[in-house]
């Protein structure tokens, strides 16, 4: 099953002094630090809702391997309008998602894939009673979600009685969930100040013939136009410039030999764009490889670096 997450980082609440996202939380920021505890699970693909200071923050995530939305009317909206404009654009690149607004960045990797093991239509994780972030919703209850038009957001949404009756509750043993960075005051808090990101292996698949032509990037880069139709979204959405993606397109099909893409030109998008054959098959299977990759540094990891590879509680 197909894990992504949302993370909700526009900034769109008007009494907030300082912008979150990009405040210092232990050797990290609050925004780095959800994104690598989520990819420390094996969450693929993360997206990212941006608006104040967008340009700033997309390019101090942009080698994280990240999809960033743009709320252009971040001033006027709530967060919810956020959350639905996000969880409308993944629903159809996973099966579930995690979703989260950028000010807790503190939750565990253990937390997140015990309720990954749950199989409610929306998961909660509680404290001491207490619900928190982030929130698992599975593809069939999106559409209930963002139907909500009620005055209290996600919270809202999930209590609506079609849907509360769905949710399962999980209680752990993780501050994190409830430990909210609103001011820079929070940052320099010991229980916040101390903690470093926990080590963990960061693996790569990269093809190559004298260098390498089709990794990470190019997988990313390929699946969003598969999923947006356009190039130049896709490069928009990577915080990317239209010039370098098409040469990094050009170059892996120099070294494959074969298209990776039919075009048609004209539109507001700069034309229709679609994988080939081929592509889409070597795509799928590139994803495949690298999930097993992946898999298997977390195991060797463990085995060769124990008194890293223990997961913290």
């Amino acid at each position: 099953m197909k894990t992504g997450a949302l993370i909700i980082a526009a900034g769109e609440e008007k009494e907030q002094k300082e912008f979150r996202p990009m405040l210092p939380v232990g050797d990290s920021t609050v925004i780095r630090r959800i994104i690598i505890t989520m990819q420390q699970a094996g969450i693929d693909p993360v997206v990212v809702v941006t608006g104040n200071h967008g340009d700033e923050l997309e390019k101090h995530i942009s080698r994280l391997r990240v999809i960033c939305l743009r709320n252009r009317d971040y001033e006027n909206t709530q967060m919810f309008y956020s959350i639905c404009m996000g969880l409308k654009y993944i629903e159809d690149l996973c099966d579930r998602v995690f979703v989260l607004p950028a000010k807790f960045p503190m939750f565990l990797p253990v937390t997140v894939r015990r309720m990954m093991d749950c199989r409610g239509a929306a998961v909660c994780p509680v404290l001491n009673g207490r619900r928190g972030h982030p929130v698992l919703l599975t593809r069939e209850i999106i559409g209930q979600i963002t139907a909500y038009e009620g005055d209290y957001g996600l919270r809202g949404a999930l209590r609506q009685p079609e849907v509360e009756k769905q949710v399962e509750e999980i209680t752990v043993e993780d501050e994190g969930i409830i430990q909210a960075v609103e001011t820079k005051e929070d940052c320099i808090r010991p229980s916040m100040e101390q903690k470093k990101i926990q080590i963990h292996p960061q693996v790569q698949l990269q093809f190559e013939r004298n260098e390498g032509f089709f990794g990470p990037e190019m997988s990313q880069f390929l699946g969003l136009i598969d999923h947006t139709g356009s190039m130049q979204t896709a490069c928009r959405q990577m915080h990317m410039s239209y010039t370098k993606g098409w040469n990094l397109l050009k170059e892996a099909e120099r070294q494959l030999g074969f298209p990776l893409l039919v075009t048609r030109s004209g539109g507001a998008e700069g034309g229709f764009s679609q994988l080939t054959p081929k592509a889409a098959d070597m795509l799928e299977r590139y994803r495949n490889m690298e999930q097993r990759l992946r898999e298997e540094s977390v195991r060797l990891f463990r085995e060769y670096f124990p008194e890293y590879g223990k997961e913290r509680e």
